[in-house]
C-alpha cells in the first residue's frame, strides 16, 4: 500500500479502533467509510502453503501489511509481503442503459451462514473447527480420505449447503470433506448500501496445499450468480491487483513500490508484478526479490482474458461508467516506468442472464524469477484440469518437542506410514527426515546440495531414517543433545515417500509450531532443583536362584502431558523361541506395553505410553566365563578354548531361539561312556564323543552337534572340530526339529587338548540375559526433598552481567533474563539496591527456569544497575544478586 492510500483511509481507521478498543472487540481488517458495519467483518489467514495471507469476507484478500498482518508473504516465515491487494469489479449495463459496477471498496458485504446453530458472517475455514458446523461423526468421504468432518460449502444453483465434490480415480466425484489441505469459504453480496448493485450473490472458495509442485501458488473459485430479474448479455469481471515488491525502508519510509513493474502473457492468462532490479533496500542486499502475480485458471466460456490495464491507483476512474469501460475493454496495457502500479487483469462479454451462475478461477502464484513463474503458472493449470488431483506426500505426523537439560525430546506418531498416494493408490512412504530451525523457521539448517552443484531447496537434515525394505520398522522418536539453555529450536519431522515416474519423491512441508502438526518448538533449561528423572527411579529386582540379568532399564520421558503419576513394572516370558517383555501399570494392573522383542538400546526402537518411552537393554549374549573346573587327575589343566565363536545362530546367520537357552550353564563332562553326537551338516550322521553335555541351570544332559571336518563319525579335536550345544534333552536319538532355535554356543578345544580324561569337565557359564525372573520398578520421576534443599545454592541469574543482549533474544524490544536451576513451585522477588520491591514472579511451571522480560508491576523497563532476587519455596530460601547494563 502507498502513503497516499493510507491518508485516505486513516480517519475511518482511527475511529473504527477506537470503537473495537472501548467495545472489547477485535481488529478485523483495514476499514473505508464503505466497507461493512465491523460487526459483520471477518478475516482468516491462509497459512498451509508457501504464501501467507489474509482474506476478509467482502471480496479482498490482502491489504492488511501496515498492520503486521500477512499479506501474501512469501516464501512461508519470510516477513516479505508482496501483495498490497486484490479486489473484484463487476460491471453491467442495466436494462434502462444505465452502467453499474459493483466493486469491493463499496458495494461488497458478507452473507450470514449457520455456524452450529447461530448465524453468523464467519469465513469458514477448514482447519478450523469453531468456523463451520464441525461434527466428527459426520464421516461422509472417509474412503478416500477425504472425511466430511461437518464441511459443507454453499451450491449456488441449488440454494443449499452440500458436500464438496472429490474427484476419485475409481468411481469419479465423490461427496466428502475439504478437498485441499486448507480450504475456506464464504458468501458475499453487492448490497452493502442496502440495496443491491447488480443484484448478485458470490461465493469464494480458496484451495492450498504445501506439496513441493503445488505449494507456492492457491486457487481462488469466485462463483457469481446473478439473483436479479435482468439479463446482463454484457457483463464484464475486473481482478484488481496491487503488488508492492520489498519491504519497509526507515530512511525512505517506503516499502519497494516505487520499482515496480507489470508484466503478462496473454497466451498464459498469466499477469504479475516485479521489481526492476530484483533487489529492494527494505530487504536488504542479501534478498533478491522474487515475483508474484495472478493467473486465470477458468473463466465464463473459456473467453480468458480480453484486456490487461494498468496505471497509478489514483488515476483510476472514480464513476461507473469509467470503471466498466475501463474493465471492459481490449486493451492491453505496457508496464509504466518502475513505479507503484496496479494491474487489472479484465474479461468481457460474459453473458450472466437472471439466475445464472459463471465461475472465474484464478490462481495467485508466486516465482523467484519469471521462469519459475510461469512454470508454477502451468502446473497451477495441470493440477486444476486434474480435477486438483497429484501425488501427495505422506500424511503429516503428529510431533510432540520435550525439553531438558541442553537437550529436547522429540517423539512423534505413525501416521505417515498408514495411507496410501491418492493418485496411485501404492504405499509409498520411504522415511522421515528431521530439520531444525534455529532462526524461527526462516531457515531449516544448510542448504542441501543437489548432484548440479546447486543449493537448495530443501535443507540438510539432522537425522534421517527410511527404509530399506518394506518390512523395516523405523523410529518414531529422537534426542537432540548439546543444545544451549534458553534458545528457542523450532523442530520438523518430514515425512518423504519413494517418488515415482511423475515426480521426484515428495516429502510434507516443515510446518510453523501451532499451525502445522509435524512441527514443534522447544526451550532446553535447568531441571528444577531436587529434580529426579526418571531413569534414577529404576528398580532391579530378581526372584530365581542364579543371577540377576546385566540388562537395564531406562525410561525416558517425551511427552509430560500424558503422565500419570503411576508405577510401573518391567516383566518377562520366554518360550524356547522367543523372549519378550512386557510394560504393567501397577496402579491399575493393565499391561501398557505388551510382547516386546527389541531389547538392543537403540533409543528409537521403542514405543513411547503414557508419554515415557522404556528402553530395555539386554546384557550381552556372551557367556560370563568359561574354562576348566574338574580335572582328572592333580589339577592338571587339560582343556583350553581353542576359539569361541559365539552364537550358532549368529555364526552361520541363523535365527537365534528365546534367551533361557543362552541364560543356561553349560557342562562339558568327560565320562567313560561318551555320548552320542550328530553331524551339525545334517542334523542326523552319528559322531561319537567323549563327553556329555549337560545344562546345569535346569540340571538335564542336553544334545551336542559337530562339526565333523573329516567326516569320520568322530570327534578329533585336533582336526579343530567344532562343538554346537543344541539345548534338547538327550535320549540317544537326534532331532533335527530342534534347528535353528535350539542351537546355542559354537566353540573348539585348542588342538592340543588330546591329554582329556574321565572327569575332566569345561564349564560355559550362561550370559546375563534378562528373564522371567528379572523385574524393573520405576515412575516418571518427581522431586526428592533434601537433594532439592541442598541444590538451593546452584540458583543463579543468566546472563549475569547482562549487557544490552542475551543470546535467546530474536525479536526487537523483546528482553529477557532467566534464572536457572529453581524449585519446582517457588515465588521470585527482585528489589533494587535500595531494597524497593521491583516485581514478584510466581514461578509454577514445573521446569527449574524463570523468564523475566526485565519490566517492574508496572510494565516500565527497568534501568542499570544492581538488583537482588529472592527466591522462596518449600525447601528454604536463596538469595543473590545481578547486574544490568543497557
Amino acid at each position: 500500500m502507498n502513503n497516499k492510500k493510507f491518508a485516505k483511509k486513516l480517519i475511518p481507521i482511527l475511529v473504527a479502533t477506537l470503537s473495537l478498543w472501548f467495545t472489547g472487540g477485535t481488529w478485523s481488517t483495514q476499514l473505508t467509510s464503505q466497507d461493512p458495519p465491523t460487526p459483520m467483518q471477518d478475516r482468516i489467514f491462509h497459512n498451509k502453503g508457501n504464501i501467507v495471507t489474509t482474506v476478509q469476507n467482502w471480496g479482498q484478500i490482502g491489504g492488511l501489511m501496515d498492520y503486521g498482518f500477512p499479506s501474501g508473504e512469501w516464501p512461508k516465515g519470510s516477513e516479505h509481503n508482496y501483495l498490497a491487494e486484490i479486489k473484484y469489479w463487476m460491471g453491467a449495463i442495466k436494462p434502462g442503459g444505465d452502467t453499474a459496477i459493483a466493486n469491493t471498496d463499496d458495494d461488497y458485504m458478507p452473507i450470514t451462514t449457520l455456524i452450529n446453530g447461530e448465524e453468523s458472517y464467519r469465513i469458514h475455514l477448514s482447519t478450523d473447527h469453531t468456523s463451520y458446523n464441525y461434527d466428527p461423526a459426520d464421516t461422509v468421504g472417509l474412503g478416500i480420505g477425504k472425511a466430511a468432518y461437518g464441511w459443507r460449502v454453499w451450491d449456488n444453483q441449488a440454494g443449499d449447503w452440500v458436500y464438496n465434490k472429490v474427484w476419485s480415480l475409481d468411481v469419479g466425484f465423490v461427496e466428502a470433506g475439504p478437498i485441499s489441505l486448507q480450504e475456506s469459504h464464504y458468501r458475499f453480496c453487492d448490497a452493502n448500501s442496502g440495496v443491491p448493485v447488480l443484484g448478485l450473490e458470490m461465493t469464494q472458495t480458496i484451495y492450498q496445499w504445501n506439496y513441493e509442485y503445488n505449494k507456492d501458488y492457491l486457487f481462488v473459485v469466485l462463483e457469481i450468480k446473478n439473483t436479479s430479474q435482468n439479463d446482463y448479455t454484457d457483463f464484464a469481471f475486473g481482478l484488481y491487483c496491487d503488488f508492492d515488491v520489498g519491504g519497509y525502508h526507515p530512511p525512505t519510509h517506503e516499502n519497494g513500490r516505487l520499482g515496480d513493474l507489470v508484466a503478462f502473457d496473454s497466451s498464459l492468462n498469466l499477469a504479475w508484478t516485479y521489481d526492476e532490479d530484483a533487489y529492494d533496500p527494505g530487504w536488504g542486499p542479501l534478498v533478491k526479490c522474487g515475483m508474484m502475480g495472478t493467473k486465470y485458471i477458468e473463466t465464463p466460456d473459456d473467453i480468458g482474458m480480453t484486456a490487461f490495464r494498468t496505471g497509478r491507483w489514483e488515476d483510476l476512474p472514480d464513476n461507473d461508467p469509467g470503471k466498466y469501460e475501463f474493465i471492459n475493454s481490449q486493451q492491453f496495457d505496457l508496464s509504466l516506468p518502475p513505479t507503484d502500479q496496479y494491474y487489472v487483469q479484465c474479461t468481457r462479454g460474459i453473458n450472466l442472464t437472471s439466475g445464472k451462475t459463471v465461475r472465474v478461477v484464478f490462481a495467485l502464484v508466486a516465482g523467484h524469477d519469471q521462469e519459475e513463474l510461469k512454470k508454477n503458472a502451468a502446473m497451477a493449470q495441470t493440477v486444476y484440469d486434474n480435477h486438483f488431483i497429484g501425488p501427495e506426500p505422506p500424511k503429516p505426523v503428529k510431533l510432540v518437542a520435550t525439553s531438558g537439560y541442553q537437550k529436547v525430546k522429540l517423539w512423534w506418531s505413525n501416521s505417515s506410514e498408514l495411507f496410501p498416494d491418492p493418485l496411485s493408490g501404492e504405499m509409498d512412504f520411504k522415511g522421515y527426515k528431521i530439520y531444525r530451525s534455529n532462526d524461527m523457521g526462516a531457515s531449516w539448517g544448510d542448504l542441501a546440495r543437489n548432484p548440479d552443484g546447486s543449493l537448495g531447496p530443501d535443507y540438510v537434515p539432522i537425522a534421517m531414517f527410511q527404509k530399506e525394505d518394506d518390512d523395516d520398522i523405523l523410529p518414531h522418536t529422537f534426542i537432540d543433545t548439546s543444545l544451549t539453555n534458553g534458545i528457542e529450536y523450532w523442530y520438523s519431522v518430514v515425512s518423504f515417500d519413494e517418488g515415482d515416474s511423475i515426480v521426484d519423491p515428495l516429502q510434507t512441508a516443515y510446518g510453523r509450531p501451532g499451525e502445522d502438526s509435524n512441527c514443534a518448538f522447544a526451550i532446553p533449561r535447568t531441571d528444577p532443583a531436587g529434580h529426579l528423572s526418571a531413569e534414577a527411579t529404576v528398580m532391579h529386582n530378581y526372584y530365581g536362584s542364579e543371577k540377576k540379568s546385566d540388562g537395564s532399564v531406562v525410561p525416558l520421558v517425551f511427552d509430560r502431558s500424558l503422565l500419570t503419576g503411576h508405577d510401573y513394572l518391567v516383566v518377562f516370558s520366554e518360550d524356547p523361541f522367543i523372549t519378550c517383555w512386557h510394560v504393567i501399570d501397577v496402579t491399575t494392573g493393565n499391561t501398557v506395553v505388551k510382547d516386546q522383542a527389541e531389547q538392543s538400546g537403540n533409543v528409537e526402537n521403542y514405543p513411547v505410553v503414557d508419554g515415557i518411552q522404556v528402553i530395555v537393554t539386554n546384557g550381552e549374549k556372551i557367556p560370563r566365563s568359561y574354562g576348566q573346573t574338574d580335572w582328572a587327575s592333580a589339577e592338571e589343566a587339560t582343556l583350553h578354548m581353542g576359539y569361541f565363536y559365539g552364537t550358532t545362530g549368529e555364526t552361520f546367520g541363523w535365527p537365534s531361539g528365546g534367551d533361557i537357552h543362552f541364560r543356561s550353564t553349560y557342562e562339558i563332562r568327560f565320562t567313560s561312556e561318551g555320548s552320542q553326537a550328530y553331524s551339525i551338516f545334517d542334523d542326523v550322521t552319528p559322531v561319537a564323543v567323549p563327553f556329555e553335555v549337560w545344562n546345569t541351570t535346569e540340571n538335564v544332559q542336553v544334545l551336542a552337534e559337530i562339526y565333523d571336518r573329516d567326516f569320520n563319525g568322530v570327534w578329533t579335536p585336533e582336526n579343530k572340530e567344532y562343538i554346537d550345544i543344541v539345548n534338547i534333552p538327550y535320549d540317544g536319538e537326534p532331532h533335527p526339529e530342534a534347528w535353528p532355535y535350539h542351537h546355542v554356543w559354537f566353540f573348539r578345544f585348542d588342538t592340543c587338548d588330546t591329554n582329556y580324561g574321565v572327569g575332566d569337565v569345561y564349564q560355559i557359564e550362561g550370559a546375563g540375559l534378562n528373564s522371567s525372573d528379572d523385574e524393573f520398578l520405576f515412575n516418571a520421576g518427581g522431586i526428592d526433598v533434601q537433594l532439592a534443599r541442598n541444590e538451593l545454592s546452584k540458583i543463579k541469574v543468566v546472563p549475569n552481567p547482562y549487557i544490552g543482549h542475551a543470546a535467546w533474544e530474536t525479536k526487537e524490544g523483546i528482553r529477557k533474563i532467566q534464572l536457572t536451576h529453581l524449585p519446582d513451585v517457588c515465588t521470585i522477588r527482585i528489589y533494587t539496591l535500595a531494597g524497593d520491591l521491583v516485581k514478584t514472579i510466581e514461578h509454577d511451571n514445573g521446569t527449574g527456569t524463570e523468564d523475566w522480560d526485565m519490566l517492574s508491576e508496572n510494565q516500565q523497563g527497568i534501568v542499570t544497575g544492581i538488583y537482588f532476587y529472592h527466591v522462596q519455596s518449600q525447601y528454604g530460601e536463596k538469595m543473590g544478586k545481578f547486574a544490568v547494563i543497557k
